[in-house]
């Protein structure tokens, strides 16, 4: 059976926070938060589709030292199930400076300005329990350099900006290769250290190929008005319980008509934008839609379970699987809390950004509006993480525009603006 987790909007208090890290077993040191106390039951009718399997996991080469994928992903979700808690009870508390869970380190590294709060410094005890947990001083808060992330961004002088994750500044965006610091003017009230990373101009990804009902997310999407090719996302409830799917918002505006990839036909219509929020970059398009997500190639008919809502840490390696790349495992998270302004002039905000960690593609020109995702424990279920909106640093990617970097809003995100719900098996 589905069901549809949404967002939890209040912070968990200090003996609630115990709960979460008592068990009998290593399944629950490798949970990230989910909720599954708010759900709903939706219908697991396939629509006629019998989802397969594809059990190679990922493509290309296995990093960080790790024996493959699977061992990967498992030490990843071991670290994350302790960063989200931590995180619950840090992001509110003034010290925050920020927060990295990077498989290949083998703990979670938190980031911390001046002394950490007694309730804090608890569920930081509590996590040791599962993984190890290093607490590092920061130079600023996080809230702090949120600010003046957002402040650089609405300058006008770089395409975007971030947050260092460990609070030691701002990482700003600029579309020159040869931009030096000081040729920019310093925002009013911004007063902590930037670095460059050059070269970058973030365009929307416009562009398997012939989805049928219910739609699975990574699957070819084409707008009846604008002629645009995207890749449809997540499926979702909106707030009326009404099943849809999440896109990208540069892929149409509200009343736009989506079909499939097999053209504008009554019998590959997929349904009607209806939600649309242009500062996360996201929208939902109404129609049929379940919980699976294709992986392998852009012609692959293999899918995966969807089976989580999680957030997307500085550190994680995510899988992007858009309809003009596939699924793409080799990118790694840099910054979140990034805003900037795209090349059509779009302006988003608290977005994530990630990089190819070989140099290569991270997504390519139609995977606008597609999933981005983890894997749990094996390689027949993930969990939801994003929606590709952009990309830069362009590199060849097998006869499409594509980039090194990607830039996606986080699921979790944009589900609590939209009062969505998302379905999960």
């Amino acid at each position: 059976m589905q069901k549809n987790i949404r967002l939890r909007l209040t912070v968990l208090g200090t003996a609630c926070a115990l709960l979460p890290f008592l068990g009998t077993g290593a399944a629950t040191a490798q949970t990230a938060i989910d909720d599954p106390g708010r759900t709903v039951r939706a219908t697991d009718d396939p629509g006629g589709k019998t989802p397969t399997r594809d059990e190679s996991g990922p493509r290309g080469a296995v990093p960080g030292g790790f024996a493959d994928w699977k061992a990967l992903f498992t030490e990843q979700t071991r670290l994350n199930g302790v960063a989200d808690r931590i995180t619950e009870s840090a992001e509110s508390a003034e010290g925050f400076g920020g927060i990295v869970v990077a498989p290949e380190n083998h703990e979670v590294r938190l980031y911390w300005r001046g002394t950490v709060p007694p309730a804090v410094q608890t569920t930081i005890d509590q996590g040791r329990q599962m993984a190890p947990v290093a607490v590092l001083p920061a130079a600023y808060t996080n809230a702090q350099l949120l600010e003046e992330a957002e402040r650089w961004a609405e300058a006008g002088q770089a395409s975007g900006a971030a947050p260092q994750p460990d609070g030691s500044g701002i990482r700003l965006s600029v579309s020159g290769e040869d931009t030096d610091p000081q040729q920019l003017q310093r925002p009013s009230g911004t007063t902590a250290p930037i670095t460059l990373e050059r070269g970058e101009q973030f365009s929307p990804a416009y562009s398997r190929q012939d989805d049928v009902p219910s739609y699975y997310a990574g699957g070819r999407t084409w707008n009846q008005q604008s002629g645009a090719g995207c890749t449809s996302g997540f499926a979702v409830r909106d707030k009326y319980g009404t099943p849809g799917f999440l896109t990208a918002a540069h892929c149409g505006n509200v009343w736009d008509q989506f079909y499939d990839g097999g053209g504008i036909s009554p019998a590959n219509y997929m349904g009607q934008l209806s939600w649309r929020v242009s500062k996360r970059d996201a929208a939902i398009v109404l129609g049929d839609a379940t919980a699976n997500v294709f992986d392998g190639s852009n012609t692959a008919s293999t899918s995966n379970k969807v089976v989580a809502l999680w957030k997307a840490h500085v550190g994680n390696f995510v899988c992007n699987s858009g309809a003009t790349l596939g699924e793409n495992c080799l990118i790694k998270v840099t910054e979140t809390g990034w805003s900037g302004t795209y090349t059509n002039g779009q302006y988003v905000k608290h977005m994530v950004r990630a990089k190819s960690v070989v140099g290569g593609c991270a997504t390519a020109a139609g995977d606008s509006g597609g999933p981005v995702y983890s894997y749990t424990n094996w390689f027949d279920e993930v969990a939801a993480q994003g929606i590709t909106s952009a990309r830069s640093k362009p590199v060849y990617c097998g006869g499409a525009d594509g980039g090194s970097v990607i830039v996606f809003s986080r699921v979790w995100d944009v589900d609590l603006e939209f009062g969505a719900k998302l379905q999960v098996w």
